[in-house]
């Protein structure tokens, strides 16, 4: 049995077009997707950003990289933010002293390892919730955390404008 591929292809296709000719339809759709991407990355969904951004790509073009970064870092910081207050003071008390040795390394070098972390593709609740308890900052930990899923960001936003 054969299947008409024309067809497959163009149904996803009239769609996208009749979405973008609705007013506001990209600005909305570019929110939506910025806020869907925040609220997996803050629930710690796995494999949030490479499907998101693939679809930001095929819906908006170069600027859905720009509304996954934002969704990425949003839910990235609120979960930091969250794990930093509701489980940093029980994490500090169950490791203890083991811990401080640790917290001035990580003072210094802890942007480098976020970054790494990031890249390596480790996942983002034990780089976020193991970050929240070290002494960097949300602001550091955000520009780290971005700046390590921008690659995958960047090609996965690429491959779906391909389309």
């Amino acid at each position: 049995m054969q299947m008409d591929l024309a067809a497959l292809v163009s149904i996803p296709l009239d769609l996208i077009e009749s979405f973008a000719a609705m007013p506001y339809g990209m600005v909305a759709a570019g929110a939506l997707l910025a806020l869907l991407t925040a609220t997996f990355t803050a629930l710690s969904v796995p494999g949030t950003i490479i499907p998101m951004s693939f679809t930001s790509g095929a819906l908006l073009g170069f600027s859905g990289v720009f509304v996954i970064a934002l969704g990425a870092l949003g839910g990235s910081v609120a979960l930091f933010l969250v794990s930093r207050y509701l489980l940093g003071d029980w994490i500090r008390h169950r490791l203890g002293d083991r811990l401080d040795g640790i917290g001035t390394h990580l003072d210094r070098r802890g942007p480098f390892y976020v970054v790494a972390a990031r890249i390596t593709g480790i996942p983002g609740l034990l780089v976020t919730a193991g970050s929240a308890v070290t002494p960097i900052s949300a602001r550091t930990f955000g520009a780290a955390s971005l700046l390590g899923m921008m690659p995958a960001i960047v090609l996965a936003a690429m491959a779906g404008s391909a389309i």
